[in-house]
């Protein structure tokens, strides 16, 4: 995905089996480098974005790069092999991270100062899977596929408001029109 971005929404419709790993990739950039973000979902039913920031000195080194922005639970078993719509939003105007499901907010978090980033690159990168997790050989840790299905997954540059996104919902629920 070529450009920068001062702004992201990201959005798919998911179908998820299970949660059987640590975390379940959405979106993720292959190096995950900096200014690059990660979209996932981990075991717990929490989605997670992060962006990593630029070291802005030696000494930040052994400070971590990225703040994860974590959803409340969303998924349980219950909603195992149901078609659901989740949405990130990354606004570095407004200095937040919202999380959407099936059309409503499920959590809002301020982006702390130091880890505001003013343009997000996202080059290579994949879906609902890690193409290269760098020098990492702990399994636990680098396989990421998501045991399920995803659908219609776009990136937007910006942010897409709260009515948006739930237009979004209500135009792509196979229920909708008849008040499901």
């Amino acid at each position: 995905v070529p450009g920068e971005f001062h702004g992201l929404s990201m959005f798919c419709w998911v179908k998820i089996n299970s949660l059987d790993r640590w975390y379940n990739s959405l979106f993720l950039t292959d190096g995950h480098e900096e200014q690059e973000p990660h979209w996932q979902i981990m075991n717990d039913g929490r989605m997670f974005f992060s962006v990593k920031r630029p070291l802005r000195s030696k000494s930040e080194q052994e400070k971590s790069q990225q703040y994860i922005f974590y959803s409340k639970p969303f998924w349980n078993a219950s909603l195992s092999g149901k078609w659901i719509m989740l949405c990130t939003t990354y606004d570095v105007d407004q200095r937040q991270v919202t999380h959407y499901l099936n059309g409503r907010s499920i959590g809002q978090e301020a982006i702390p100062d130091e880890h505001v980033i003013d343009s997000i690159k996202i080059g290579p990168a994949s879906l609902c899977n890690w193409s290269e997790p760098m020098y990492r050989t702990d399994p636990h840790f680098v396989v990421r596929n998501l045991n399920g299905s995803l659908d219609e997954f776009a990136i937007f540059e910006g942010v897409l408001s709260g009515e948006e996104i739930a237009n979004l919902f209500h135009a792509g629920h196979p229920y909708s029109s008849s008040g499901n």
